[in-house]
């Protein structure tokens, strides 16, 4: 269900006025049918599913998923559709014109933006600094921008454009969201505003999915191990690192690799795939392309491990995923997912212990079928600690903190 531009907005005006709930106009650079972005579409759609009872959504995303040249099928850039609970106007381009009159159609007591650097967000910004947002609170999600290992990823780049900004004043007085306790020292840390303020970044936690029926892993037999590695395919993820420490691996590792590469990233994965078609015949690599996320369950009981050895992550939703499906985890320990070998859910591991990432892939090939079942039966055991009931009432009072408690306007240098 779709109307143009123009008939939203005059049909607007009756609808706000009669409505109960909260509006929310959501700015965030991919959403569905997208799902090549991989976390934040994650993040947005289970928010939006699960507080449409209480907050009126509206998502305002490209019109298309990351790495496509063209508008997903049936979509009509410009118009506005009906994407479960909430309306989605897609974009064919980021005009400030359009989010200006997205803005007007809606009439938000709120703004909640996806990412400190994508063009929605500073288009939005832009328009708040002119003072066209009037008093609209904005919270914003860095989604992990300000990791240590995602800040060293074109770094020089990322200071220039911190500083330019607050300049400007571009980012004062806005709310933040953070997905964790890590996450706020990281924001705080970071410092991305002149004023920055511990209580003006909420923390709530990102919504999972719903768990799905767990389903039989693989036989375990010693030697020989599956592991899959499930993201997109760019320096922050760290594929090539598994190159390193594979090679001192005995016995039969087999890897497969899902993720989409963007253009940016292509030269990335060549410099992988130079590194993995060097390794002794007993590893094996396989990349099978991009991953519709309906299929990422099947794909992890196909498995023995998933593995990640990411520079920084706020939140981890293919970890998350692993977990509530069953597969026990190789992680890095710049998530916020540790102590797992304790309860026996996997292994997190510092990027600068190259011997304990090698001590504990063998261990997983090493492993027999019977403690590999413990870690199972552990990974599942750990997947119950992630309350969808809990993430969902941070989300609804973070919302009307940021609601109640109002804007700060900021003023133009």
């Amino acid at each position: 269900m779709h109307m143009p531009v123009e008939q939203v907005a005059a049909a607007g005006l009756a609808k706000t006025e009669t409505a109960q709930r909260p509006r929310v106009l959501v700015c965030v650079p991919r959403y569905l049918p997208g799902f090549k972005s991989g976390g934040p579409i994650r993040s947005v759609s289970n928010m939006v599913a699960n507080l449409s009872p209480h907050f009126e959504f509206h998502v305002v995303t490209r019109d298309r998923d990351a790495m496509d040249k063209r508008s997903y099928p049936g979509v009509c850039p410009g118009k506005w559709y009906q994407v479960g609970g909430a309306q989605v106007l897609y974009c064919s381009s980021i005009r400030r014109a359009v989010l200006l009159q997205a803005y007007n159609y809606v009439q938000p007591n709120l703004i909640l933006l996806n990412s400190f650097h994508d063009d929605f967000s500073r288009a939005m910004l832009l328009h708040r600094l002119m003072g066209k947002l009037g008093r609209t609170p904005v919270i914003l999600a860095p989604r992990g921008e300000f990791s240590p290992g995602a800040l060293q990823i074109r770094r020089w780049k990322k200071i220039v454009y911190r500083f330019g900004a607050m300049a400007i004043n571009l980012y004062e007085g806005l709310w933040w969201q953070a997905t964790s306790g890590r996450e706020k020292d990281e924001i705080l840390s970071a410092s991305p505003a002149r004023r920055m303020s511990s209580e003006r970044i909420l923390v709530a936690h990102n919504i999972n999915d719903s768990p799905t029926p767990s389903a039989h892993h693989p036989g375990k037999t010693r030697g020989d191990v599956k592991i899959a590695f499930i993201s997109r395919i760019n320096e922050k993820k760290n594929l090539h690192f598994i190159s390193d420490i594979a090679r001192d691996i005995r016995g039969r590792l087999e890897l497969n690799v899902y993720g989409p590469i963007a253009d940016k990233d292509v030269k990335y994965w060549k410099f992988c795939e130079g590194l993995f078609a060097d390794l002794p015949t007993n590893i094996s690599v396989a990349y099978h392309g991009s991953l519709d996320h309906s299929r990422v369950p099947g794909v992890l009981h196909g498995h023995h491990f998933f593995l990640l050895p990411t520079k920084g992550e706020n939140f981890c939703h293919s970890a998350v995923e692993s977990f509530t499906n069953g597969t026990p985890v190789l992680l890095s320990d710049r998530t916020p997912w540790t102590n797992l070998n304790e309860a026996k859910a996997g292994f997190d591991i510092s990027l600068s212990d190259r011997k304990g990432w090698v001590s504990a892939l063998q261990y997983c090939v090493d492993m027999d079928q019977d403690t590999y079942t413990e870690y199972v039966h552990g990974t599942l055991e750990f997947s119950c600690r992630f309350s969808i009931q809990r993430a969902v009432q941070e989300h609804v009072d973070m919302l009307r903190a940021a609601i109640n408690g109002g804007a700060e306007a900021p003023t133009l240098m």
